[in-house]
């Protein structure tokens, strides 16, 4: 049964005159039609209570005919009234018709009721996301807060700020502004083709500085950097390409804890960027579903500090910039991630 308001008090008269503005033009042709009739009789000489008795008949006749069909008109009315709010069982509840017409009109309803619908269910999955990327942010942005605190509360008034202090702090820093941009950018990937801005791009120097971004943490982790600078043009959007790097890198540098990390450039077969490490890897069980939404892994279990919403990201912006990703990795051995761009007939060689 549907839930809906209670149907509106109508009024008599109104509900009258609603009927007659429905009907008038079969009232409108009905008097013509014995006017008419009327006219040729009397042309005829015809007694007039002739004409008279056959016009009373037929106002009778429809006097009749209109309060049966009246009382439809009402019953219609205030069935299609009760509909107003509803929003289930609509199909079930729709008055019964013969009329082509009037079909089409429910149609056209059930059709945009079915499109409002499936928007609201759009709307609704969007502000389930939303709620729950502001729940990883809060818990992924206590870490580095709790981090500086600790900094803070370790150094008395008299202490001056050792480098590794200070070091500290700025990768807490650096973590608090990169879990800001990826919150960010998960908000706005729900318009990303709208955002999107394609012009040429030179991914040697875009790659340059997102390394240049990341130098801190391979400083503090002693890590070895492998990466010949290059010059490429692509046609791309340079903001959410230089995104999807920065994540790439930065999962790179988060699960290497010694060793090499890797950016090549390949020609052959076709333009492709590979970012290597020589981390933990990653299980052959996690690999199929490490690009979906939330889904953190054997190494997300044992870091808490993993959302599942990085990788996510970064496939749902390369899909939107024509760009393939393939992930490869072996367990204890480190993780290599291709970036496949489009034919090279898209590219501008220099």
């Amino acid at each position: 049964m549907i839930v809906s308001k209670p149907a509106r008090d109508w009024g008599i008269c109104f509900m009258l005159k609603s009927y007659l503005r429905y009907r008038q033009f079969l009232f409108l042709w009905t008097g013509i039609v014995l006017a008419i009739y009327a006219f040729l009789q009397y042309l005829y000489w015809y007694p007039l209570e002739s004409i008279g008795y056959t016009a009373l008949i037929v106002l009778t006749l429809l006097v009749l005919i209109s309060a049966l069909d009246y009382r439809r008109y009402r019953r219609r009315l205030r069935q299609l009234d009760s509909l107003t709010e509803a929003w289930i069982s609509l199909e079930r509840e729709m008055p019964d018709t013969r009329d082509p017409l009037e079909q089409c009109y429910q149609q056209l309803i059930l059709k945009q009721r079915a499109i409002l619908t499936e928007e609201k269910e759009k709307q609704n999955a969007a502000q389930k996301q939303r709620e729950e990327l502001v729940t990883m942010w809060m818990h992924q942005i206590k870490l580095p807060l709790a981090s500086l605190s600790l900094i803070l509360e370790s150094l008395e008034p008299e202490d001056t700020i050792s480098a590794s202090h200070l070091n500290e702090m700025k990768l807490a820093l650096m973590r608090t502004e990169q879990y800001a941009q990826t919150a960010l950018k998960a908000i706005q990937i729900e318009n990303l083709k709208e955002d999107l801005i394609l012009e040429p791009c030179d991914l040697g120097e875009l790659c340059a500085e997102v390394i240049r971004k990341q130098a801190l943490p391979f400083i503090l982790k002693k890590l070895q950097l492998n990466f010949t600078p290059f010059h490429q043009t692509i046609v791309t959007d340079r903001k959410w390409l230089g995104f999807i790097l920065e994540q790439l890198l930065s999962n790179a540098l988060k699960y290497t804890d010694a060793g090499t990390i890797s950016v090549t450039f390949l020609c052959d077969p076709t333009p492709h960027l590979i970012i290597a490490d020589t981390g933990r890897g990653i299980a052959a069980a996690d690999q199929a579903r490490l690009f979906e939404r939330g889904y953190t892994g054997y190494n997300g279990h044992h870091d808490f500090k993993a959302s599942g919403i990085g990788l996510y990201l970064c496939r749902k912006t390369a899909d939107s910039l024509n760009i393939k990703l393939h992930l490869e990795s072996e367990k204890e051995k480190g993780t290599q991630v291709h970036l496949i761009f489009p034919s090279p007939d898209l590219f501008f060689y220099r």
